[in-house]
Protein backbone atom coordinates (compact mmCIF):
# COMPACT_ATOMS: atom_id res chain seq x y z
CA UNK A 1 0.00 0.00 0.00
CA UNK A 2 1.22 3.78 -0.55
CA UNK A 3 1.78 6.08 1.93
CA UNK A 4 -1.32 7.76 2.78
CA UNK A 5 -1.44 11.91 3.00
CA UNK A 6 -3.82 13.24 4.55
CA UNK A 7 -3.59 16.91 4.48
CA UNK A 8 -6.40 20.35 5.15
CA UNK A 9 -7.06 23.38 7.19
CA UNK A 10 -7.08 23.37 10.44
CA UNK A 11 -10.43 22.45 12.94
CA UNK A 12 -11.55 20.60 9.99
CA UNK A 13 -11.06 16.63 11.98
CA UNK A 14 -7.67 15.42 10.37
CA UNK A 15 -6.29 13.51 13.32
CA UNK A 16 -9.51 12.29 13.98
CA UNK A 17 -10.05 10.64 10.46
CA UNK A 18 -6.13 10.05 10.49
CA UNK A 19 -6.70 7.41 13.70
CA UNK A 20 -9.73 6.30 11.78
CA UNK A 21 -8.22 4.68 9.32
CA UNK A 22 -5.33 3.70 10.90
CA UNK A 23 -7.29 1.40 12.56
CA UNK A 24 -8.90 0.31 9.61
CA UNK A 25 -5.24 -0.64 7.62
CA UNK A 26 -3.24 -1.18 10.55
CA UNK A 27 -0.95 1.80 10.38
CA UNK A 28 0.64 3.92 12.29
CA UNK A 29 0.56 7.92 12.13
CA UNK A 30 3.21 10.60 10.98
CA UNK A 31 2.74 14.10 11.95
CA UNK A 32 3.42 16.76 9.62
CA UNK A 33 2.75 19.56 11.68
CA UNK A 34 5.40 21.91 12.67
CA UNK A 35 4.23 23.32 15.92
CA UNK A 36 3.60 19.68 17.53
CA UNK A 37 6.99 18.68 17.04
CA UNK A 38 7.65 20.99 20.53
CA UNK A 39 7.44 19.87 23.49
CA UNK A 40 4.94 21.74 26.41
CA UNK A 41 3.08 23.56 23.14
CA UNK A 42 0.26 21.71 24.04
CA UNK A 43 -2.68 23.72 23.80
CA UNK A 44 -1.85 26.38 21.75
CA UNK A 45 -0.86 24.00 18.97
CA UNK A 46 -3.82 21.79 19.54
CA UNK A 47 -1.70 18.98 20.03
CA UNK A 48 -3.21 15.12 19.89
CA UNK A 49 -4.25 13.75 23.08
CA UNK A 50 -3.56 10.23 24.09
CA UNK A 51 -6.56 9.88 24.96
CA UNK A 52 -7.55 11.08 21.44
CA UNK A 53 -4.55 8.55 19.82
CA UNK A 54 -6.58 5.71 20.55
CA UNK A 55 -3.62 3.71 21.17
CA UNK A 56 -2.40 4.51 17.69
CA UNK A 57 1.16 4.92 17.51
CA UNK A 58 2.28 8.33 16.51
CA UNK A 59 5.70 9.89 15.59
CA UNK A 60 7.22 13.56 15.14
CA UNK A 61 4.97 14.79 18.34
CA UNK A 62 7.07 16.50 20.78
CA UNK A 63 10.52 15.42 19.71
CA UNK A 64 12.13 18.96 20.10
CA UNK A 65 12.49 21.28 23.15
CA UNK A 66 10.34 24.66 22.50
CA UNK A 67 13.57 26.66 22.48
CA UNK A 68 14.78 23.99 19.76
CA UNK A 69 15.01 25.24 15.93
CA UNK A 70 13.65 22.50 13.28
CA UNK A 71 13.45 23.02 9.33
CA UNK A 72 11.17 21.62 6.53
CA UNK A 73 14.51 19.90 5.91
CA UNK A 74 14.81 18.47 9.37
CA UNK A 75 11.25 17.07 8.58
CA UNK A 76 11.64 15.42 5.51
CA UNK A 77 14.43 13.11 6.74
CA UNK A 78 12.80 12.18 9.73
CA UNK A 79 9.66 11.46 8.11
CA UNK A 80 11.85 9.26 5.80
CA UNK A 81 12.97 7.97 8.73
CA UNK A 82 9.77 6.99 10.42
CA UNK A 83 8.17 5.48 6.88
CA UNK A 84 11.33 3.24 6.87
CA UNK A 85 10.95 1.97 10.33
CA UNK A 86 6.87 1.78 10.53
CA UNK A 87 6.84 -0.50 7.42
CA UNK A 88 9.77 -2.55 8.36
CA UNK A 89 7.60 -3.58 11.12
CA UNK A 90 5.13 -4.57 8.64
CA UNK A 91 2.40 -1.60 8.82
CA UNK A 92 1.25 0.81 6.80
CA UNK A 93 2.28 4.48 7.07
CA UNK A 94 0.07 7.89 7.29
CA UNK A 95 1.43 11.37 7.23
CA UNK A 96 -1.35 13.70 8.69
CA UNK A 97 -0.53 17.57 9.19
CA UNK A 98 -1.32 20.84 8.05
CA UNK A 99 1.84 22.32 7.29
CA UNK A 100 1.72 22.49 3.92
CA UNK A 101 5.77 23.18 3.29
CA UNK A 102 6.50 20.08 5.01
CA UNK A 103 3.85 17.81 2.60
CA UNK A 104 4.89 19.42 -0.76
CA UNK A 105 9.05 18.99 0.14
CA UNK A 106 8.10 15.26 1.24
CA UNK A 107 6.12 14.80 -1.76
CA UNK A 108 8.42 16.51 -4.78
CA UNK A 109 11.53 15.78 -3.36
CA UNK A 110 12.65 18.97 -2.63
CA UNK A 111 16.61 19.89 -2.65
CA UNK A 112 16.66 19.14 0.80
CA UNK A 113 20.10 17.19 1.10
CA UNK A 114 23.15 17.04 3.58
CA UNK A 115 23.75 20.93 3.66
CA UNK A 116 25.12 21.99 6.99
CA UNK A 117 24.04 24.70 8.99
CA UNK A 118 26.37 27.80 8.73
CA UNK A 119 26.20 29.55 11.86
CA UNK A 120 27.72 32.58 11.67
CA UNK A 121 25.89 33.30 8.40
CA UNK A 122 23.00 32.53 10.05
CA UNK A 123 24.32 35.05 12.88
CA UNK A 124 25.27 37.50 10.14
CA UNK A 125 21.35 37.63 8.79
CA UNK A 126 19.58 37.21 12.04
CA UNK A 127 20.52 40.88 12.16
CA UNK A 128 18.77 42.06 9.04
CA UNK A 129 15.71 43.42 8.58
CA UNK A 130 12.95 40.97 6.76
CA UNK A 131 13.21 43.54 3.47
CA UNK A 132 16.86 43.31 3.31
CA UNK A 133 16.76 39.04 3.80
CA UNK A 134 14.01 39.45 0.50
CA UNK A 135 16.82 41.18 -1.58
CA UNK A 136 19.43 39.38 -0.81
CA UNK A 137 17.91 36.19 -1.68
CA UNK A 138 16.59 37.67 -5.16
CA UNK A 139 19.91 38.44 -5.71
CA UNK A 140 20.97 34.53 -5.41
CA UNK A 141 18.35 33.99 -7.74
CA UNK A 142 15.52 32.49 -5.85
CA UNK A 143 12.11 33.60 -6.80
CA UNK A 144 9.93 34.46 -3.47
CA UNK A 145 6.46 33.70 -2.87
CA UNK A 146 4.14 35.48 -1.31
CA UNK A 147 4.04 32.95 1.92
CA UNK A 148 7.75 32.90 2.28
CA UNK A 149 8.25 37.15 2.67
CA UNK A 150 7.24 37.39 6.27
CA UNK A 151 8.89 34.03 7.24
CA UNK A 152 12.65 35.16 8.43
CA UNK A 153 13.23 31.62 9.04
CA UNK A 154 12.38 30.01 5.62
CA UNK A 155 14.40 33.12 4.59
CA UNK A 156 17.38 32.72 6.27
CA UNK A 157 17.54 29.13 5.62
CA UNK A 158 17.26 29.43 1.71
CA UNK A 159 20.03 31.91 1.83
CA UNK A 160 22.00 29.77 3.77
CA UNK A 161 21.12 26.91 0.98
CA UNK A 162 21.74 29.03 -1.93
CA UNK A 163 25.17 29.97 -0.77
CA UNK A 164 26.26 26.77 -0.56
CA UNK A 165 25.15 25.95 -4.11
CA UNK A 166 21.88 24.42 -2.88
CA UNK A 167 19.50 26.01 -5.68
CA UNK A 168 16.91 23.83 -6.62
CA UNK A 169 13.75 24.51 -4.86
CA UNK A 170 11.67 24.10 -7.50
CA UNK A 171 9.38 21.39 -7.78
CA UNK A 172 9.71 18.24 -9.68
CA UNK A 173 7.14 15.51 -10.63
CA UNK A 174 4.98 14.51 -7.50
CA UNK A 175 6.35 11.18 -6.04
CA UNK A 176 4.37 8.00 -6.68
CA UNK A 177 4.98 6.62 -3.28
CA UNK A 178 2.27 8.81 -1.89
CA UNK A 179 -1.32 8.61 -2.39
CA UNK A 180 -2.44 12.60 -1.42
CA UNK A 181 -5.87 13.34 0.09
CA UNK A 182 -7.17 17.19 1.31
CA UNK A 183 -9.82 17.61 3.03
CA UNK A 184 -12.16 20.63 2.57
CA UNK A 185 -15.49 21.59 4.07
CA UNK A 186 -18.16 24.15 4.24
CA UNK A 187 -15.66 27.26 5.39
CA UNK A 188 -18.52 28.83 7.77
CA UNK A 189 -18.24 25.93 9.82
CA UNK A 190 -14.72 25.20 10.07
CA UNK A 191 -14.10 29.42 10.77
CA UNK A 192 -17.24 28.43 13.74
CA UNK A 193 -15.15 25.50 15.05
CA UNK A 194 -12.02 27.94 15.06
CA UNK A 195 -13.82 30.18 17.13
CA UNK A 196 -15.16 27.55 19.51
CA UNK A 197 -11.72 25.67 19.59
CA UNK A 198 -9.85 29.20 20.74
CA UNK A 199 -12.72 29.53 23.52
CA UNK A 200 -11.73 26.10 24.89
CA UNK A 201 -8.18 27.01 24.44
CA UNK A 202 -8.38 29.85 27.00
CA UNK A 203 -10.79 28.21 28.98
CA UNK A 204 -7.94 25.15 29.41
CA UNK A 205 -5.20 26.91 29.98
CA UNK A 206 -3.80 28.86 27.22
CA UNK A 207 -2.70 32.14 29.01
CA UNK A 208 -0.78 29.58 31.94
CA UNK A 209 0.96 27.86 29.01
CA UNK A 210 2.19 30.72 27.23
CA UNK A 211 3.78 32.54 30.38
CA UNK A 212 5.29 29.34 31.27
CA UNK A 213 6.88 28.85 27.49
CA UNK A 214 8.03 32.50 27.29
CA UNK A 215 10.02 31.56 31.01
CA UNK A 216 11.54 28.99 28.90
CA UNK A 217 12.27 30.29 25.58
CA UNK A 218 12.81 33.23 23.57
CA UNK A 219 10.55 35.26 22.54
CA UNK A 220 11.85 35.29 18.86
CA UNK A 221 12.56 31.70 18.86
CA UNK A 222 10.60 29.44 16.28
CA UNK A 223 8.24 28.05 18.38
CA UNK A 224 6.92 30.99 19.94
CA UNK A 225 6.20 32.76 16.45
CA UNK A 226 3.47 30.40 15.85
CA UNK A 227 -0.37 31.32 16.19
CA UNK A 228 -2.03 30.44 19.22
CA UNK A 229 0.77 32.11 21.59
CA UNK A 230 1.74 35.38 20.08
CA UNK A 231 -0.99 36.86 20.18
CA UNK A 232 -1.55 36.22 23.75
CA UNK A 233 1.58 37.63 24.88
CA UNK A 234 0.33 41.17 24.74
CA UNK A 235 -2.19 40.52 27.37
CA UNK A 236 0.45 38.92 29.35
CA UNK A 237 2.79 41.99 28.63
CA UNK A 238 -0.38 44.47 29.63
CA UNK A 239 -0.27 45.79 26.46
CA UNK A 240 -3.64 44.92 25.09
CA UNK A 241 -6.94 43.84 26.60
CA UNK A 242 -7.78 39.65 26.87
CA UNK A 243 -10.73 40.08 24.40
CA UNK A 244 -8.82 42.00 21.70
CA UNK A 245 -5.78 38.82 22.05
CA UNK A 246 -8.47 36.46 21.96
CA UNK A 247 -10.29 38.06 18.63
CA UNK A 248 -7.19 38.31 17.19
CA UNK A 249 -6.24 35.11 17.61
CA UNK A 250 -9.80 33.50 16.06
CA UNK A 251 -9.07 35.88 13.15
CA UNK A 252 -5.33 34.55 12.60
CA UNK A 253 -6.77 31.33 12.89
CA UNK A 254 -9.28 31.88 10.39
CA UNK A 255 -6.68 33.66 8.23
CA UNK A 256 -4.33 30.60 8.32
CA UNK A 257 -6.82 27.92 7.43
CA UNK A 258 -7.59 29.72 4.46
CA UNK A 259 -4.09 29.74 3.51
CA UNK A 260 -4.16 26.13 3.88
CA UNK A 261 -6.76 25.26 1.22
CA UNK A 262 -5.41 27.40 -0.99
CA UNK A 263 -2.26 25.52 -0.48
CA UNK A 264 -3.88 22.69 -2.13
CA UNK A 265 -3.30 24.27 -5.39
CA UNK A 266 0.20 23.47 -4.87
CA UNK A 267 -0.24 20.04 -5.65
CA UNK A 268 -0.59 18.01 -9.18
CA UNK A 269 -2.25 15.12 -7.68
CA UNK A 270 -4.55 15.32 -4.86
CA UNK A 271 -7.62 13.67 -4.23
CA UNK A 272 -10.19 16.20 -2.35
CA UNK A 273 -12.42 14.53 0.34
CA UNK A 274 -15.41 16.66 1.33
CA UNK A 275 -15.72 16.01 5.19
CA UNK A 276 -19.55 16.30 6.29
CA UNK A 277 -19.38 13.34 8.26
CA UNK A 278 -15.88 12.16 9.61
CA UNK A 279 -16.90 8.28 9.94
CA UNK A 280 -17.83 8.84 6.21
CA UNK A 281 -14.68 10.48 5.15
CA UNK A 282 -12.75 7.96 6.54
CA UNK A 283 -14.33 5.18 4.81
CA UNK A 284 -13.94 7.04 1.73
CA UNK A 285 -10.70 7.21 2.04
CA UNK A 286 -10.25 3.73 2.83
CA UNK A 287 -12.66 2.80 -0.13
CA UNK A 288 -9.99 4.67 -2.71
CA UNK A 289 -6.87 3.28 -1.37
CA UNK A 290 -8.33 -0.55 -1.38
CA UNK A 291 -9.04 0.33 -5.16
CA UNK A 292 -12.64 -0.29 -4.47
CA UNK A 293 -13.36 3.67 -5.84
Amino acid sequence: MKNIVIYGPTAIGKSEIAVGLAKKINAEIISADSMQIYKDLNIGSAKITQEEMQGIQHHLINIKECNQEYSVFDFVSDCKKCIEDIKSSGKNVIICGGTGLYIKALLYGFNCGNTSKNNELRLELGKLPTDELCKRLELLGHSIKQDDKNNRHRLIRYIELYSNGEQKFEKSKQSDEYILFGLLGDRQIIYDRINQRVDVMIQNGLIEETKYLINKAPIDCQSMKAIGYKEIVPYIEHKDSLENCVNLLKQKTRNYAKRQITFMNQFDDITKINVKNKKQAVNEIFEIVNGEK
